[in-house]
Order: C-alpha cells, then structure tokens, then sequence
C-alpha cells in the first residue's frame, strides 16, 4: 500500500504578444520516485516551447529508465543543443526528483533558486554545491521532505518581474522569498493557491504586461490516501475467513461493492446492514450502512457504472452509489482490490447484460483507468 505521494500543480503566463509560453513543466512516474521538470526555452514564442518540450520529454524518457540523476543530468547536457552565436544552451532546467520516503535530489541548470516551505510557513531557499558536469556548472541539492512540505520550483520570468518597470532590478529571488514569507499562510499549504498568490503578485509587478513567460510550479509530499476494496464472496469458502481478515486488517478507508459481500463482513464484524435510503430512487440499488465500513454498495451494476462514469465522465447532478464510489476511488492515491471468485447465480440470468458477468473483467478494467490517473492499484483474487 503506498505511504506517500506528491501533489504537483504548475501554471504559466505568457510574454506580452505571444500566445504560446516559451516555459514547459511535466511529471514523471519512475519506478521508485517521481520526477518534476521545469524548462525554460531560449527566447519566447512557439520556438522557446519547442525548446523547453524538449527537455522536458527528453528528461521524462530518462526517467523511466534505471539511471541515476546524475546519470540522467549528464545524458540531457550532452543531448541539448547549443546557440552557436551566444554560446549558451538553448534552455534552462530544474528536476526535482522525490522518492517515497521523502529523499530528494534537486539539479538546476541556469534556473532561479528553488523554495521549500515548511508548515506551510517556513520559507527557506535550497542550496546546494556547485558541481561540474560535461563542462557545465549544475546546482545540486540533497534533503529530505516531511508530510506537508511544499516545494517550488520558477522560471526567470517570476523572479525578473517587474524589472525596468515597477522594480529597477526586478523581483528577484530574494524578494521572492520575502513576499512568500509574509503571505504564505494564507494558502495553508495548498500548493494550487501558493501558485496563485505567486503568478499574481508576478503580473501585478509586470502590470500586466510580462517582459518574459513565467511559470511557477508547487509540489506538496503528504501521507497517501488509501482504500481497499472487497467485492465477491471467496471462490473457496474455506478461503472467505482470510479473505475477510484481510479486508478488516487492511490500511485505509474501506469499501465493499457486492450485496452477499456486505452481510458476509457485517457478520464477521457483528455489526447490521442499514439501507441507506439516500439513493433508493436513484436508478442503481441504494448504498447501505455498515458500522466501520466506509461506503457500502451492491456489486456488478455498480462497479460497471462507475467504469462507464471514468470512461465518459458523470452527467450533471447525477448523484447514485456509482457517484459515491467514483468519488471516493478519485479521491485516493492507492487502491487494493480484494475480489472474490465464486460465480453468482444472479448473473446467470438470461437478462444480465453479458458484459457484466465476469467480475474480474469488471475490476481489471476499472484498475487499468485507475492507473491511467496516475493511481497506484494492486489487485487480489480469492
């Protein structure tokens, strides 16, 4: 079960007269961390992003390699492109790369110092060592996060803000820093409302009008959400005792989707099964009520509604147990599902849409949209 994830939230502006940022930022999921990159392409316009897309896709096929940052820094040196007339690359870079247990590894390349924010608070730039790679000067940083820690990373349009305007020399890092102190508070550490607070006060000092595209993006380490799903009696029913154990002993928040599954846990619980008649006329058998269960619903119907609901999206103010399930399943960073194998007569019923008979088609199919969401799921059968 996952124990920690991050929450990335980037947004731009674009130079006054352009219509595309010259700035590009992407996440990437490796298999043992997630990397954040922030580009800064040469000039403005469609031929900076250009530049920038390509660092960025460029780090991003490293990364879901096996190779180190270091390794992964020294491939990007020598595969970016040079001006040959200023003799400078054409675009600048910031990875921040974090593992789940909260280690992390900055590299800046000609990028404006990043901030980390602890407690939501605490203002701190980070500094690391110079160190030379390929003949470039890269900025390395080694620390590690708490739960709650909130990073930022920002191209040069954020800190030469208002340079020649508002403020002769521009915002600058410093100043950056200062304005983050006084009012981070006010964002209680949600990285979206940091990158507010930041790009507003970048434009106002611009007045309206940037000299330069600017990007600010935040990453928040925090405790992953989890839930653990039970569906399905045990294909064995000398299985269905660890199955429950499992289920009841597991981390997370708790489900059940399946009639027979929920007075099979209520049982073991000794607790009752409440019909919750929230839902009664809502088109899909109602949810019901289980005393330390988080959300309890029927089964096949609808788990394949909440699959038609990630495929095509919920119409408006369609509300059901399959609404309740999918906000819940979106809500968490990792999911287990526990899925029992035994065969329902009631789907043997000429009149059951074929293509809900087979739960594990069902959930497999659920998990792999899940994992396109960026979701960590595991699957179990009994």
């Amino acid at each position: 079960m996952k124990q920690y994830t991050v929450d990335v939230i980037g947004k731009s502006f674009c130079k006054k007269g352009e219509d595309t940022c010259g700035d590009s930022f992407k996440v990437f999921h490796a298999p043992d961390s997630t990397v954040i990159v922030l580009s800064d392409g040469l000039g403005s316009g469609v031929k900076a992003n250009v530049l920038s897309t390509l660092t960025v896709e460029i780090v991003g096929g490293l990364a879901t390699g096996n190779l180190s940052t270091h390794e992964m820094v020294e491939t990007l040196i020598a595969t970016l492109p040079v001006c040959k007339w200023r003799g400078i690359a054409y675009s600048t870079f910031s990875i921040l790369r974090i593992y789940a247990t909260g280690q992390a590894t900055l590299v800046e390349y000609d990028s404006p110092v990043s901030l980390r924010l602890r407690g939501g608070v605490r203002v701190s730039p980070a500094i690391g060592s110079e160190v030379q790679i390929l003949d470039k000067t890269i900025r390395e940083t080694h620390f590690k996060l708490r739960p709650g820690d909130v990073f930022l990373q920002m191209s040069d349009g954020i800190i030469h803000a208002g340079v020649g305007t508002t403020m002769r020399m521009g915002w600058q890092e410093e100043g950056v820093q200062s304005y983050l102190s006084h009012v981070a508070h006010l964002a209680e550490g949600d990285p979206e409302r940091l990158v507010d607070i930041v790009l507003k006060q970048a434009n106002e000092l611009w007045e309206g009008a940037p000299g330069d595209d600017g990007t600010v993006v935040a990453t928040r380490y925090r405790k992953a959400r989890n839930a653990v799903v039970i569906t399905g009696p045990a294909g064995d029913r000398r299985d269905m005792p660890r199955m429950l154990n499992d289920f009841i002993g597991a981390q997370g928040m708790k489900v059940i989707a399946g009639g027979t599954t929920s007075h099979l846990v209520a049982e073991k619980l000794d607790k009752d099964v409440e019909i919750d008649l929230a839902y009664i006329d809502s088109g899909l058998p109602p949810t019901a009520k289980i005393e330390g269960i988080d959300l309890v619903t029927e089964g096949m119907l609808t788990l394949n509604k909440v699959v038609d609901y990630m495929k095509h999206s919920i119409p408006e103010d369609e509300e059901n147990a399959a609404t309740k399930l999918y906000d819940l399943l979106v809500s968490c960073d990792g999911i287990t599902f526990m899925v029992g194998t035994a065969r329902n007569a009631a789907h043997q019923n000429a009149n059951f849409p074929p293509e809900m008979l087979l739960r594990r088609s069902v959930i497999e199919t659920l998990a792999a949209l899940l994992r396109d969401q960026g979701k960590t799921v595991e699957v179990s059968y009994y």
